[in-house]
């Protein structure tokens, strides 16, 4: 056999080489991060909570009259309100007025059971100066609501308590001018639920706890008040301030 024949079959019979293959991975991008509670969760916004009790301070020119028969120059009403608000467009409101009364009326205004002499005299009007504490429960309904501002309509009813009563009229007697003076009573006169109460107003937001507000206002009688039990009618706008908790 000749040596090219033995190489040739060595070289068939050998068994195979292994081959390294250079495998190249191509790079994978960041997996995914898995879904947290849906596809997209939202970022939730702190609200700010809004206030529901407000205490204030109101003032107002207030005209006082008994059946229209006069009305006169307007006096300064003072006070402190309480508010609760039940909803978005309900309060209920209290609180403490100081108001001036001053007004003629004329003697058939007056119920003068209690003073006989009066009955006898010759006098056509009677002038009353009164300090009364006015103590409101009322009920407010936001008609119109914007984010900064409100229209509101109140009804309500006031309790009137008279710090001060005097009274006084001119008379002739004998052929004299006289003047009679009732002297001054004390806490003299309750007259409790006896006032009607209508408004109207606005309300202005000063930020998330104040308020400014302008309120035009009437107080009906629903009966008579003071010594002399006079359908005494007042009216004028409230012009307040108020701070919200």
């Amino acid at each position: 056999m000749s040596t090219e024949s033995v190489t040739s079959a060595r070289a068939d019979n050998a068994p195979l080489a292994p081959v390294a293959v250079s495998l190249t991975l191509a790079t994978a991008g960041p997996l995914p991060t898995p879904l947290a509670k849906g596809a997209a969760e939202a970022v939730p916004v702190a609200i700010a909570r809004q206030p529901r009790f407000f205490i204030g301070l109101v003032g107002a020119p207030d005209v006082s009259t008994v059946r229209f028969a006069s009305v006169e120059r307007p006096l300064l009403n003072l006070g402190l309100t309480l508010e609760y608000q039940l909803s978005n467009r309900l309060r209920i409101s209290t609180g403490l007025l100081r108001g001036n009364k001053e007004y003629y009326a004329r003697r058939n205004d007056y119920d003068w059971t209690n003073y006989p002499r009066a009955q006898t005299r010759d006098f056509d009007w009677v002038e009353g100066k009164c300090t009364v504490l006015d103590v409101p429960l009322n009920l407010r309904y936001d008609a119109v609501v914007r984010d900064n501002a409100r229209w509101f309509g109140t009804v309500g009813l006031s309790s009137f308590f008279m710090h001060r009563e005097n009274y006084s009229y001119d008379y002739r007697e004998g052929g004299e001018n006289k003047l009679w003076e009732m002297p001054g009573l004390v806490n003299a006169n309750h007259h409790l639920f006896s006032v009607l109460n209508l408004s109207a107003g606005y309300e202005r937001s000063l930020g998330q706890h104040w308020r400014l507000q302008a309120e035009p206002y009437a107080k009906l009688p629903l009966g008579g008040v003071g010594a002399g039990k006079v359908k005494l009618t007042s009216a004028g706008v409230f012009l307040g301030v108020k701070y919200g908790f």
